[in-house]
């Protein structure tokens, strides 16, 4: 049953999903549930509401009875949603109609995991989901392609959650990755489960392109998202295939002169499928994920009104509140949506707008570059990388030479740390331009030494 008292207590201090989500410190998906009834926040959830939005559990309709909502389980029930690592092997193995049930029952399991405990729980989170990686390599052998399909759904939901985690989680979700691959494909020629296993395998794809911008660099990345879209076609499942010809347009955008027309055409037979009333409709923060493909490749191809109109649609469902389940990998934000926008302008030479939005991302006031929106680590290298491009690129009056400098420094530092291939060799090239517009000047060539490879 929807909880109207819920969704009434955010609606009256306008905020939007993601606004309280933030505050809550919870996901969009998470907070969406709540309010929509489909699942009942764990106790420290409930705490948290009441404190960020000043009233009482029963005043939301969640009464004091749901902080022991537990009480009405049996003991091994309790005992499993005790054990992270239990709990989400449980749910792997249960009964479900399609793969997609799977991937969305465990993520939110693992959404709604209770973090109050502090670094226990963070730990025992991360070990859960390495472990769920792993469960694919238990089959080993010959086993039904229903299990094969099932387990690594969940394996996969594993790697997405890992693969925005730190540089060993990505280099280890990449492992199981291909051990799922080659289990996928053992399965391929089965009639009832071949479409599925395509799915799948477009899934695995495209996270591996994802990780590949960093563990190898842009080109491994183009060819893995250009499998994924091969797969999602045979899977004929239109999410997939939205999913997988985004992430191909993302590959693309890295060499974009060489794919620009191409990638055009691929962009809007995107916008044709998600519009198209055949099919299940795309969750709206993957059609927003989509109208920012659309709208960077129209910039490129220099369409500023058809470029203006998709970005109105990618706002427009991004806050459209209805958060539907999307892959853990499908990282779209309020800070992305600003970054895709600041993007479009530049690649249409307006530098100077772009330079302003990425300022509502970042704090370029300020030597540290503040975030000022929630992001993932690597968005906010990629936002950083990015502005620290359209400050070299504004007409030469405009030029900041300590702005562009102290981007630069951080670009390298954060690509470092990161072990990132991609945005290491966006500074190498970053540093080719600094050296062509303030040339032979010492500043320049002192932060030269600092551009070493790990």
């Amino acid at each position: 049953m929807e909880r109207t008292r819920l969704a009434e207590a955010r609606k009256q201090r306008h905020w939007t999903l993601e606004e309280a989500a933030e505050r809550l410190e919870c996901t969009i998906q998470s907070l969406h549930r709540w309010e929509k009834g489909i699942v009942t926040p764990h106790s420290y959830n409930i705490r948290k509401l009441c404190d960020v939005y000043g009233v009482s559990a029963d005043d939301l309709g969640l009464e004091e009875k749901s902080f022991n909502v537990q009480d009405t389980e049996n003991n091994a029930a309790k005992y499993l949603r005790s054990d992270l690592s239990m709990y989400l092997m449980f749910l792997t193995i249960a009964e479900y109609n399609t793969y997609w049930q799977v991937q969305d029952t465990l993520s939110k399991a693992i959404e709604e995991f209770p973090m109050d405990t502090g670094a226990e729980a963070t730990q025992q989170r991360h070990k859960a989901l390495q472990r769920l990686a792993m469960f694919p390599l238990l089959l080993k052998g010959q086993r039904p392609a229903e299990e094969l399909v099932n387990v690594c759904a969940a394996g996969l939901t594993a790697c997405g959650y890992l693969a925005i985690s730190n540089h060993e989680d990505i280099q280890f979700a990449a492992s199981m990755i291909t051990t799922y691959l080659s289990l996928l494909q053992s399965i391929t020629d089965s009639p009832k489960y071949q479409k599925a296993a395509a799915a799948l395998i477009a899934q695995a794809f495209q996270l591996q392109s994802r990780v590949s911008y960093h563990l190898q660099g842009v080109l491994p990345a183009i060819s893995f998202a250009e499998q994924a879209v091969n797969w999602a076609r045979k899977s004929q499942n239109k999410i997939i295939l939205i999913m997988a010809q985004r992430e191909l347009l993302a590959a693309y955008e890295w060499t974009a002169l060489q794919y620009r027309p191409q990638a055009l055409h691929i962009a809007e037979e995107t916008q044709h499928l998600m519009e198209a009333k055949q099919g299940p409709k795309p969750a709206s923060m993957l059609q927003s994920w989509a109208y920012t493909g659309l709208a960077k490749y129209q910039a490129l191809n220099r369409r500023k009104n058809e470029m203006e109109l998709a970005l109105e649609r990618a706002e427009e469902t991004f806050f459209s509140e209805q958060a539907e389940y999307v892959p853990i990998y499908i990282v779209h934000s309020h800070a992305r949506l600003l970054r895709h926008k600041a993007i479009s302008y530049a690649y249409l030479g307006d530098q100077t707008r772009a330079l302003n939005i990425f300022g509502s991302i970042i704090d370029l006031k300020n030597s540290n570059f503040n975030a000022l929106l929630p992001m993932a680590e690597r968005t906010y290298l990629g936002v950083l990388s990015e502005t620290m491009f359209s400050s070299l690129k504004v007409p030469r009056e405009k030029k900041d030479k300590e702005l562009s400098i102290a981007l630069w420094k951080t670009v390298l530092e954060k690509a470092t740390h990161l072990q990132s291939e991609t945005y290491f060799n966006e500074a190498s090239s970053a540093y080719q331009i600094i050296e062509g517009i303030w040339s032979g000047e010492r500043d320049i060539t002192e932060v030269r030494d600092l551009l070493v490879h790990w």
